[in-house]
């Protein structure tokens, strides 16, 4: 049990030994409170607050293994993060209703709500004034989902003498520990191989002989099929109901938020527990099968495709990632082979593959993260990037989903939007807090690394090998837009990237051969699509 001492208690107890943890330590030392010595105290029984925030509803959320009768069980409602960056009406209502439906299923005689309101207090002015008003020497929380939530409770925690309890998340399968554990020592920390890593460690889609099912680790190649491919019809999804607690809510989020974006009469996410396990089980039986072959198409007339939209219900705790992971594959060898290997496989390899490693990856490299520019961009969005109204059709059907639905798939995120906003010269900071503005299922751990990293290689390459950038020939291929002069202006702004980082892509031997395209375009067609790029960027940046 490690114990943080100053003229304070600043008690930490943190299950797993995270070294996230050593780095705060690191942090508050920085913050002249020099004096912390390590030491080991056994206390009594006392008073505890247990802490539990609306993306933490998991049933196995460790905290509940500590309360007692003496406990004050605190749900809280107003996250900093609310008040700080606009977040998309969906996921205000989505976590806030689920979190008022889960606390109708708990027994407990001494809890204590708070709501969102126009003028919430930031958290550790909360927890201060509660605990003038009562005092407890015992904080439990399951870890946060972001970094500054957990400082700020470290910081609460060590002014006041309270002893922080901090529980490993259980809305993931792995832990940071588990990512530094394979990182350690490595040159390259790439998701593939963690991803064989973590196959191996779960038994998941295995053979007796631990060699990966079908004879491959990796379907990728059988997920790029493009719109054009699709011959059967997408099923409609089914309208969930609203309850009046989710109305309820509806009315506070339009009252309190009203600089969010959204239209909530759009409104169709589950907001309880069964309910979410129904969405599942609809995705196994309505679109897993053709997941895989159309996950990265783009349908400007369908917005979900064969999707699960499973991310905020696990990003949330209404779903256990391991036991749905544990399902898809139950699936696959039922169906003798219906299912085809590249879809589990491809589902399997975005919630194992990617999901655990952006969550390591984030714990890894935070407070420094946000603060990497390796392009050096410096440029503003304008107004047209909320409207929907840029003149390239994939972008603004792109931004028009992400309004109106707080959704769009990944490849509209990654290929579309942060594409071309990164060949725009957008500052990744300006980028990170629009993508946080948009989405249901968007948390610190989520938008950091993949804006910084995947979206725009602002980070200069910590997990990925190349910038994800791309012309519009991908965009044909991949959507059902039509060929036209926007084509012009996408293409003028991805040479133009290339021509200004042109050492970067020299030196780099997977993206020598943009530059020799480069250098063989005609010059009348260069000077075009410069001039339509240049268009575009005064129209749409500042």
């Amino acid at each position: 049990m490690l114990h943080l001492c100053d003229i304070y208690y600043i008690n930490v107890t943190y299950m797993s030994h995270n070294c996230q943890i050593k780095k705060l330590i690191s942090l508050l030392i920085i913050k002249n409170l020099s004096s912390l010595d390590i030491i080991c105290k056994n206390k009594g029984h006392m008073q505890s607050l247990l802490l539990v925030f609306s993306d933490q509803l998991s049933k196995n959320n460790k905290i509940f293994d500590h309360l007692d009768d003496e406990s004050c069980l605190l749900f809280y409602e107003p996250h900093d993060s609310f008040y700080d960056i606009s977040q998309h009406k969906h996921k205000l209502v989505f976590q806030i209703s689920s979190l008022r439906h889960f606390i109708n299923t708990i027994n407990h005689k001494n809890i204590k709500h708070e709501k969102i309101s126009k003028k919430a207090p930031k958290l550790i002015d909360y927890l201060q004034k509660l605990h003038k008003e009562s005092p407890f020497l015992y904080l439990h929380v399951s870890k946060p989902s972001d970094f500054k939530t957990l400082k700020d409770l470290m910081y609460f925690c060590q002014s006041s003498g309270v002893e922080l309890k901090i529980y490993e998340d259980k809305n993931f399968i792995t832990t940071p520990d588990d990512y530094q554990y394979w990182a350690k020592d490595k040159k390259s920390t790439t998701q593939e191989f963690y991803y064989r890593w973590l196959r191996k460690k779960n038994n998941i889609l295995m053979d007796d002989n631990s060699k990966p099912i079908g004879g491959s680790w990796n379907y990728d190649k059988d997920n790029r099929q493009g719109i054009s491919k699709l011959k059967s019809t997408v099923p409609n999804r089914a309208k969930i109901s609203t309850d009046q607690i989710t109305l309820e809510v509806m009315i506070e989020v339009e009252e309190i938020f009203t600089k969010s974006y959204g239209n909530l009469e759009n409104f169709n996410w589950a907001v309880t527990h069964d309910d979410a396990l129904n969405e599942f089980n609809n995705f196994l039986r309505s679109y897993l099968k053709d997941y895989g072959a159309f996950q990265d198409a783009i349908n400007k007339e369908n917005a979900y495709m064969f999707h699960s939209l499973l991310s905020p219900y696990f990003n949330s705790g209404l779903l256990d990632p391991l036991q749905c992971i544990k399902q898809v594959e139950k699936k696959y060898y039922e169906s003798n082979e219906e299912i085809p290997i590249n879809s589990v496989e491809g589902f399997i390899r975005q919630v194992l593959g990617w999901r655990e490693f952006i969550m390591g990856v984030y714990w890894d490299n935070m407070p420094q993260y946000k603060q990497q520019n390796f392009w050096n961009h410096k440029k503003n969005l304008t107004e047209s990037w909320y409207t929907g109204e840029t003149g390239i059709p994939p972008l603004d059907g792109a931004i028009k989903e992400s309004i109106e639905l707080g959704y769009t798939h990944h490849i509209n995120r990654l290929m579309i939007i942060s594409n071309i906003m990164n060949l725009s010269g957008i500052d990744p900071n300006i980028i990170y807090r629009w993508f946080m503005e948009m989405y249901i299922d968007t948390a610190d751990w989520v938008m950091v690394p993949n804006v910084y990293g995947m979206g725009t290689f602002a980070d200069g390459g910590i997990f990925s090998t190349k910038p994800y950038i791309c012309g519009s020939s991908y965009m044909l291929r991949m959507s059902n837009y039509k060929k036209g002069d926007w084509c012009d202006v996408v293409d003028g702004l991805y040479w133009n990237f290339i021509e200004k980082n042109i050492n970067f892509f020299k030196t780099n031997p997977r993206l020598s051969l943009m530059v020799n395209a480069l250098n063989k375009i005609n010059p009348d067609r260069k000077r075009l699509i410069t001039e339509k790029a240049q268009e575009f960027l005064s129209k749409n940046t500042i």
